[in-house]
């Protein structure tokens, strides 16, 4: 059984500056992600939201997720102002 997660994310409003230390702190977190927790895709807009865009993931295990969604808001608190998940078993 796999776990499918839908995240949608907002943005906090950012200067430039906090655009590129975002964008660099991303890009290390990704090389980082624990294995148990795959990242599909991510998306930038999500037409018909008011969310900047989402992002999929899947999981082995719920237990992997929770603890993987702990750290992943750990990291990126400071820019991400809010979330919407939506959680789903995967047909195989």
């Amino acid at each position: 059984m796999k776990y499918s997660i839908l995240v949608f994310f907002k943005f906090k409003e950012l200067t430039k500056e906090q655009e590129e230390r975002a964008k660099s702190e991303w890009e290390k977190m990704v090389k980082e992600m624990p294995p148990e927790v795959k990242m599909i895709s991510v998306n930038d807009h999500a037409w018909g939201t008011t969310y900047n865009g989402f992002m999929i993931l899947e999981a082995d295990n719920f237990d992997a997720y929770v603890k993987f969604w702990k750290w992943f808001k750990d990291k990126v608190r400071w820019y991400v102002d809010h979330t919407q998940t939506v959680i789903g078993l995967k047909r195989e």
